[in-house]
Protein backbone atom coordinates (compact mmCIF):
# COMPACT_ATOMS: atom_id res chain seq x y z
CA UNK A 1 0.00 0.00 0.00
CA UNK A 2 1.62 2.93 -0.95
CA UNK A 3 -1.29 5.83 0.43
CA UNK A 4 -3.82 5.54 3.05
CA UNK A 5 -6.55 8.63 3.17
CA UNK A 6 -9.03 9.54 5.65
CA UNK A 7 -12.10 12.05 5.09
CA UNK A 8 -14.38 14.07 7.99
CA UNK A 9 -16.35 17.03 8.40
CA UNK A 10 -14.15 20.35 8.75
CA UNK A 11 -16.01 20.80 12.18
CA UNK A 12 -15.45 16.74 13.53
CA UNK A 13 -12.22 18.87 15.51
CA UNK A 14 -12.27 15.28 17.56
CA UNK A 15 -11.99 13.04 14.17
CA UNK A 16 -9.25 15.49 13.08
CA UNK A 17 -7.11 14.93 15.97
CA UNK A 18 -7.30 11.29 16.08
CA UNK A 19 -6.26 11.48 12.50
CA UNK A 20 -3.49 13.68 12.90
CA UNK A 21 -2.33 11.90 16.17
CA UNK A 22 -2.37 8.51 14.00
CA UNK A 23 0.19 10.21 11.73
CA UNK A 24 -2.02 11.38 8.95
CA UNK A 25 -1.06 14.84 7.39
CA UNK A 26 -3.67 17.43 6.40
CA UNK A 27 -3.76 17.04 2.52
CA UNK A 28 -6.91 19.70 1.41
CA UNK A 29 -10.30 21.11 2.23
CA UNK A 30 -13.37 20.12 -0.57
CA UNK A 31 -17.25 20.30 -0.76
CA UNK A 32 -19.47 17.46 -1.94
CA UNK A 33 -22.89 17.70 -3.18
CA UNK A 34 -24.91 15.66 -0.72
CA UNK A 35 -28.41 15.21 -1.18
CA UNK A 36 -29.13 15.36 2.68
CA UNK A 37 -26.95 17.87 3.73
CA UNK A 38 -26.43 18.09 7.80
CA UNK A 39 -25.61 20.88 10.14
CA UNK A 40 -21.68 21.87 9.22
CA UNK A 41 -21.33 20.55 6.11
CA UNK A 42 -21.50 23.83 4.48
CA UNK A 43 -17.98 24.23 5.76
CA UNK A 44 -16.82 21.01 3.59
CA UNK A 45 -14.90 18.24 4.73
CA UNK A 46 -11.40 17.72 4.74
CA UNK A 47 -8.88 14.75 3.93
CA UNK A 48 -5.78 13.73 5.52
CA UNK A 49 -3.00 11.52 4.09
CA UNK A 50 -0.25 8.86 5.24
CA UNK A 51 2.01 7.82 2.07
CA UNK A 52 4.28 5.19 2.80
CA UNK A 53 7.53 6.97 2.33
CA UNK A 54 6.27 9.42 5.28
CA UNK A 55 5.44 6.40 7.50
CA UNK A 56 8.77 4.37 6.75
CA UNK A 57 10.47 8.28 7.73
CA UNK A 58 8.48 7.78 11.41
CA UNK A 59 9.34 4.46 11.66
Amino acid sequence: MERVTANTMTVNTGSRRVMEKSGLSFLRTFTGDWPEPIEGSEHGEVEYELTRTTWERRS
